[in-house]
């Protein structure tokens, strides 16, 4: 009872609440059509929200309140994936040598990448570099030297592997007849 009358007689906390009293934290189980409720709170509006608090102390409860709604509508993880977040992000078909970044997360993402794959075109030679690039200019880690002949293939690389706005994938073509693309799927984290 103590949490409720704080965040009722707390400015910031009753803002938030006012935002967010037209969300539901999820569908039930087997709802469908127009049964399903109008709005589910979802990862884009808690960052929408989470972005709006500053980090002061006048705004203790509604970060207090923030970290609870995070929580029980799975939208923050503390030890795993966020529900949802899950993409699968593709350089497209790459005709000719060169370094392109395959993903970068906005500031303040974290990425899992769970799987990649280099993707030929034709029966060409082709080589393909992947790299984790640091932002600030410090440098880059190599992840994979791959080359081959037309076919595609799944690629292997230390794991568990994490990306944000500061270390992110990139992929430099060195070799290729005709087309190559690198594909990763990712799912975000925090």
């Amino acid at each position: 009872m103590a949490r409720k009358d704080d965040s009722a007689r707390d400015k910031p906390a009753r803002r938030l609440l006012e935002q967010l009293n037209t969300y539901t934290v999820g569908a039930p189980p087997g709802v469908t059509g127009d049964a399903l409720p109008d709005a589910v709170f979802d990862v884009a509006a808690f960052d929408t929200i989470k972005n709006q608090i500053n980090l002061q102390l006048v705004n203790l409860e509604a970060l207090n309140m923030l970290n609870t709604l995070g929580q029980i509508t799975s939208m923050q993880s503390q030890s795993g994936p966020i529900p949802n977040t899950g993409v699968v992000k593709a350089t497209g078909a790459l005709t000719s040598t060169g370094k392109v970044t395959l993903f970068q997360p906005d500031p303040g993402q974290v990425y899992q990448v769970m799987a990649m794959s280099m993707d030929p075109e034709g029966s060409g030679a082709y080589r393909g570099i992947g790299t984790l690039d640091d932002r600030s200019g410090g440098g880059m880690v190599e992840l994979f030297d791959t080359s081959g002949t037309g076919s595609a293939e799944a690629l292997s690389y230390d794991t568990p592997l994490y990306i944000d706005h500061e270390l992110y994938l990139t992929f430099n073509v060195i070799t290729v007849d005709t087309s190559l693309q690198l594909k990763a799927a990712l799912i975000r984290v925090r």
